[in-house]
């Protein structure tokens, strides 16, 4: 039996955020289609210890987590190596000679597979970048050094220095990643015209989008809707893009909203609120619930879901999550990047504070438009969605 070498960035358990939703359907899938699947990840704290457990025997697999140096230093010795801040977030020289020695001793070892860029110099900067005989497949998933580079011209000194110098970093990553590995993954058409435009085309890049659990998000019930409109985003709320579209909404859309919807309420659901997140607290209607056990009732009890991205990349799944509840979704172009559905006739789409107020507006008082926008989300994600579909490309490469 082949067996393939999973190198994450963190646990891949439970899915529920983009990243470790993402890996862990990939590794499900590998497991399904009768690969010997090990996952190796670094100790962020005690309470990967116990999520690597449950992964292991959720899955049937061996999970092994290895320990960092003190960020403190990691992020030192980065800067004095000229290296991206990103890889030194995940360096470990015991993950490292653990990955060396296994390719070694095992001769089953037919691929690794690597969840993020940041993990590339694993392989680039080991003796591993010599050996022919292994297929090493790179997800990047988005394009990391534009995200870096959206980060730089949306903030101030000194923060748009730091970011500029992460952006050229990984640039020079992700083109050295393309010419070593054999198959390298973005998430949306979109993401691989920006790659060939931004960062290298001397290679073709395969996309590889995301798919959804069905049984996890079906849609509600006509009662299960709250009395009053709510507008519902939802995600990890320390996490730079999401905080940047909810408090962009609630600055520049809210008040025109509640001057036509009084009663409106806009709940943001996700766990690690931020400072600056926990602070619209204070704007009348606005709710942050933190951490929440079960996102589903949100979704349900929503009117409206709003995706107001200003940065972002690749495709948002919470943007997929709300067109399986078959809820209307008022969204910017940022926000829709990728999904191949989304169109002015199926979403409402904004590119300006006031277009995107007064679609969230128009979702609430005019219920069939945003009733029939829903549904037709709903049955294009149904017909194309699933993550056995979309990983098609994924196990080719992997039987190749």
């Amino acid at each position: 039996m082949s067996m393939i070498l999973v190198v994450a960035q963190r646990i891949p358990y439970p899915p529920n955020k983009g990243e470790k939703l993402r890996t862990y359907h990939h590794i499900k899938r590998m497991v399904e289609s009768g690969y010997e699947v090990e996952v190796v990840s670094l100790r962020h704290d005690d309470s990967d210890n116990e999520l690597a457990s449950a992964l292991a025997k959720h899955l049937n697999i061996s999970v092994r987590l290895f320990s960092m140096q003190p960020k403190l230093l990691r992020y030192a010795k980065a800067l004095a190596k000229f290296q991206a801040m990103s890889v030194a977030a995940f360096e470990s020289k015991q993950l490292k000679d653990y990955i060396l020695n296994k390719v070694a001793s095992s001769s089953n070892i037919d691929s690794i597979y690597l969840s993020a860029s940041s993990l590339a110099p694993y392989i680039l900067n080991s003796q591993l970048n010599d050996n022919q005989t292994l297929k090493l497949n790179m997800d990047f998933m988005d394009v990391d050094s534009d995200k870096w580079n959206q980060y730089a011209q949306s903030s101030a000194w000194p923060m748009s220095c730091i970011y500029a110098r992460e952006a050229k970093k990984i640039k020079l990553l992700e083109q050295k990643t393309l010419a070593r590995f054999d198959h390298v993954f973005l998430i949306a058409d979109a993401e691989i015209t920006l790659f060939e435009q931004s960062v290298s085309k001397t290679k073709p890049v395969h996309k590889l989008g995301n798919g959804l659990d069905f049984d996890a998000f079906p849609p509600g019930k006509p009662e299960d809707k709250s009395n009053t409109p709510v507008y519902l985003f939802t995600g990890v709320m320390d996490y730079k893009p999401n905080i940047d579209a909810v408090v962009w909404f609630v600055e520049e859309c809210w008040d025109t909203i509640k001057s036509k919807i009084p009663n409106a309420r806009f709940v943001i659901a996700g766990m690690n609120p931020s400072a600056q997140v926990q602070a619209l607290t204070r704007i009348d209607g606005v709710e942050v619930t933190g951490f929440v056990e079960d996102i589903l009732p949100y979704y349900h009890s929503a009117w409206v879901f709003v995706a107001p991205f200003r940065l972002a990349r690749g495709v948002q799944n919470k943007v997929l999550q709300a067109s399986a509840c078959r809820i209307p979704i008022v969204t910017t172009p940022m926000g829709a990047e990728g999904i191949p559905f989304a169109t002015p006739n199926s979403m409402y789409f904004a590119e300006s504070s006031a277009q995107f107020a007064d679609n969230c507006i128009q979702a609430v008082q005019d219920q069939q438009q945003a009733t029939d926008k829903a549904q037709q989300v709903y049955e294009a994600i149904t017909a194309t969605y699933s993550w056995e579909t979309q990983l098609t490309p994924l196990m080719k490469a992997l039987s190749s």
